[in-house]
């Protein structure tokens, strides 16, 4: 892995010298043909212009080293001078998970043998209730996401500069597609700064944007047991609100073409009520190919900053027994002997079940003990954009 990554850095630095020296056959300025290919952009297209783009991104993201595979379209209409409106839509997302969550996902049903505590989750805020539960079929066809959004352009001489806002609408809301990693379950609003400038025979894409999260709609709870008391608390799961920043150099080379650099990442705000989280770095190999009205892409992506691989750490639930794969029956009676059944008629079917605090040397079929230590699993990261474009 360490060899692909030094391999990829060494050709996109001979990539860029090697365009930056080639003399280009098109003003930058004037090629609307190329765009990045990772993140929207800000359009000099003249008024009443229409494009559609329908694309494949493939990438990796910890924690879990889970795989995230979209397929959607992409639209954009200019509707003034100025003013343009984007709007997009994931037909299909698979999400693969090499293995069962080491902490369970939301959404969780915590019985506390005494005073309940917060247990971290772990999680791609993007993904919060994946799940081996889910799907994870290319045939599954399960929808990710629907964007809306407008853009306004501020000036265009020198540096370019705009503003965009939009909306992300989740298209499917049952359980298992969360647990397939369709969505949060909620929508999210984005705002974001646009920006372009020729350099070096190309042209310089930019965009900085703040994500306000949709919550997740299906909440964690908690439930306090001591005797026949039950102290019942609700809570979200801790989805932070994000920063995604991208930058592209985009050069046209031999009238029909162009190569791309790119670099994108996403940080998410989170508190200590989650662990394992990181902001993804994505380095981006492409090259574009016009062919009329047509523009084919393509591109190889290396994930950087992901987790150590198989470092060792301390599961928050160590020793708590997981019921979720328990029949019913068992299940409250199994709550029942260790003194929890006072919470049992409470606790949600389709829920992560787990009871914390007790001691049982006989578990009932199906219930699992949270073992003390789980290991980071953080492999490949390398992936791929494919995109085709129509500018008529």
């Amino acid at each position: 892995m360490i060899k692909q990554i030094r391999r990829m850095r060494a050709a996109a630095a001979l990539a860029t010298v090697a365009l930056a020296v080639l003399p280009a056959r098109k003003a930058a300025a004037e090629d609307e043909r190329f765009r990045p290919l990772s993140f929207p952009s800000l359009s000099a297209a003249k008024p009443g212009a229409f494009g559609a783009e329908f694309y494949v991104d493939d990438r990796d993201r910890d924690p879990w080293g889970i795989d995230v595979f979209d397929t959607g379209f992409r639209f954009q209409y200019q509707a003034g001078d100025r003013t343009g409106f984007f709007g997009g839509v994931i037909v299909s997302r698979v999400v693969a998970l090499p293995e069962a969550p080491a902490i369970p996902s939301s959404p969780r049903d915590l019985i506390f043998l005494g005073p309940s505590r917060m247990i971290p989750s772990a999680f791609s805020g993007e993904h919060p209730y994946l799940d081996k539960r889910g799907d994870a079929r290319f045939d599954s066809f399960i929808p990710g996401l629907a964007t809306l959004g407008v853009t306004r352009t501020l000036r265009r001489d020198g540096l370019a500069l705009g503003v965009s806002a939009s909306i992300a609408i989740p298209m499917a809301g049952s359980l298992n597609a969360l647990r397939s990693g369709a969505n949060s379950g909620r929508p999210d609003g984005a705002f974001a700064v646009l920006g372009s400038s020729d350099f070096l025979g190309g042209k310089v894409h930019g965009r900085a944007a703040f994500t306000i999260a949709g919550k997740g709609s299906w909440p964690d709870r908690s439930f306090a047991v001591s005797g026949n008391t039950v102290t019942a608390a609700e809570t979200n799961p801790p989805i932070g609100n994000r920063l995604d920043a991208g930058l592209a150099w985009v050069r046209p080379f031999a009238g029909s073409m162009a190569a791309a650099l790119e670099v994108r990442t996403t940080k998410e705000f989170v508190g200590e009520e989650r662990v394992d989280s990181i902001t993804p770095v994505d380095l981006i190999v492409g090259i574009h190919k016009s062919f009329g009205a047509f523009v084919a892409s393509a591109a190889l992506l290396s994930h950087f900053r992901a987790l150590p691989s198989g470092e060792l750490r301390a599961n928050p639930l160590a020793g708590a027994i997981d019921l979720s794969n328990v029949t019913p029956a068992d299940r409250n009676a199994f709550l029942a002997r260790v003194g929890l059944g006072a919470a049992a008629g409470q606790v949600r079917d389709g829920a992560h079940i787990v009871a914390i605090g007790v001691t049982s040397a006989t578990l009932p079929a199906g219930a699992v003990r949270i073992a003390p230590t789980y290991n980071v699993r953080s492999e490949h990261n390398l992936g791929y954009i494919f995109t085709l474009s129509w500018r008529p």
